[in-house]
């Protein structure tokens, strides 16, 4: 065992003469080497080169006092134990030393071998732990406060203690902002946070638990929380230390590739149901040419009976086909297209198609002549498809926005209409899903599928009963890039 360096800073050489004999008397003084100093500036320059383990510092230091060298070597982070000896009846002094930092205090005429060797195990122990505990708080604090993803203090009462800087940008809130609500203000459900709290308390931590958190801006994010709890030593403080995964893009990818598949199934289905409902379409509509022939009468009512049947005949037609054209995925005719000049048509398109002209379209688009890569007939349907999807839930106001994102075009659609009920937007994009009781429910579902074959996604950013507002992400062309390259 390497033996632990003692120095005594101690201006009377007397001192250190008693304080060596109590040394020698020590059981295993082979585990002490003792040292002296005696004046104020060689003890605290010892002190700054951490040339010994711990330090025995006497109150009186000629013009100092040991109080003044404790408090030096506390402010330049002396990490060595201190221990302070008084005289008798010196009871202020050694509070004082306590307060300042000191490990313990010895009162010089109590001192005996095993006081002086106790008293040093114990420094040397609790300096050791408080190292422990101080480098363990640093590792945590370098992890809270560089960690990328939101992680938040709260405790047993809600109250948000501590939040790091990725949490502030992702809730959209300032610390002062922070301070004035509680945990359960963060959740979208609030049964959603008894139930957490009810794990925490059964099981002390939990992994992966699903839930849907509001920012500031009221925007939901689906999040994914890792937590533990922690309980102090005197068991009067709980907090929960969570850190918070967000998991909303992945939840919108999975979601969109279950709603591809299931346009994939539909388109199968259709495909299946028409063939079967289109031959006995073809038997009936050759019976029907051939009854007319048979008959060639010129009594109207027979004539009235069968130009119904021809007219429903028709219409079942036309809904087969346009069925069967809803659900069909269509080959891509890729081209460069301008987007204002798109969006344009689009309006156009719409305005005519439905012939309300009560129906304003605000236009907000960047002054940029921004090409896209597409199909511009199925481009127009998909967003057109919004267009309609709005008008069909009371909306008389339309602004279409367009912002760019890095390598991406985002066409923002809001709309007044009478928004989306929450219980529907999760199904919004399935097919032959609508709430509107005129509507086959594939508009959405149709300019879903056209986006992502064109690399793009749609999202139902926000719906209220004031409205909606849904974004559309479209790839910029590669042209732009192959210019820039030039």
């Amino acid at each position: 065992m390497k033996a632990v360096k003692v120095l005594l800073i101690d201006d009377d050489e007397d001192d250190y003469i008693l304080t060596k004999e109590i040394f020698n008397d020590i059981p295993q003084k082979e585990n002490y080497s003792l040292s002296w100093i005696n004046n104020y500036e060689e003890g605290i320059n010892a002190m700054l080169k951490s040339h010994y383990d711990i330090y025995l510092v006497d109150y009186r230091l000629g013009k100092y006092t040991g109080l003044d060298l404790l408090k030096e070597a506390i402010k330049s982070n002396v990490g060595e134990p201190i221990i302070i000896l008084t005289g008798k009846g010196d009871s202020k002094v050694d509070d004082e030393a306590l307060q300042i930092g000191a490990a313990d205090y010895l009162i010089k005429d109590k001192i005996d071998p095993y006081t002086i060797e106790r008293s040093i195990r114990y420094a040397l122990k609790h300096t050791f732990t408080l190292k422990a505990l101080k480098e363990s708080e640093n590792k945590f604090k370098i992890i809270f406060e560089r960690s990328k993803e939101p992680f938040l203090i709260i405790d047993s009462l809600g109250t948000i203690r501590d939040i790091n800087e990725a949490g502030l940008k992702f809730f959209k809130y300032t610390r002062e902002e922070l301070s004035l609500i509680k945990g359960a203000d963060l959740y979208a459900n609030r049964k959603d946070n008894a139930l957490f709290v009810q794990l925490m308390d059964e099981k002390g931590s939990t992994h992966d638990f699903e839930t849907q958190l509001i920012t500031k801006n009221k925007e939901l994010k689906t999040v994914a929380i890792s937590a533990f709890l922690q309980i102090d030593q005197h068991a009067t403080e709980e907090l929960y230390y969570c850190i918070v995964h967000d998991i909303t893009n992945r939840k919108k990818e999975e979601k969109t590739i279950v709603d591809m598949e299931k346009l994939a199934v539909t388109e199968r289905i259709v495909k299946g149901l028409s063939n079967e409902i289109r031959n006995p379409l073809s038997n009936i509509n050759l019976s029907l040419e051939q009854l007319k022939l048979d008959l060639n009468t010129n009594d109207e009512t027979i004539n009235l009976y069968l130009n119904i049947i021809k007219t429903n005949f028709d219409k079942i037609n036309l809904l087969v086909s346009n069925l069967v054209s809803s659900t069909q995925n269509r080959e891509l005719n890729i081209q460069t297209k301008v987007l204002n000049h798109i969006l344009e048509e689009v309006i156009i398109k719409t305005e005519d198609q439905l012939n309300n002209n009560l129906l304003k379209i605000d236009k907000e688009f960047n002054t940029t002549d921004i090409t896209i890569d597409v199909d511009e007939e199925q481009i127009i349907q998909a967003i057109q498809n919004v267009f309609i999807n709005a008008v069909e839930a009371g909306a008389n106001y339309i602004t279409v926005k367009t912002e760019t994102h890095n390598n991406e075009i985002q066409i923002l659609i809001t709309d007044n209409g009478s928004g989306v009920a929450v219980e529907d937007q999760k199904r919004i994009f399935e097919p032959f899903y609508s709430s509107k009781p005129k509507s086959l429910g594939m508009g959405l579902a149709n300019a879903q599928k056209i986006l992502i074959n064109h690399k793009g996604k749609i999202n139902l950013d926000k719906s209220s009963n004031q409205g909606s507002t849904f974004s559309i992400y479209i790839p910029i062309s590669n042209q732009i890039h192959l210019w820039n390259s030039l």
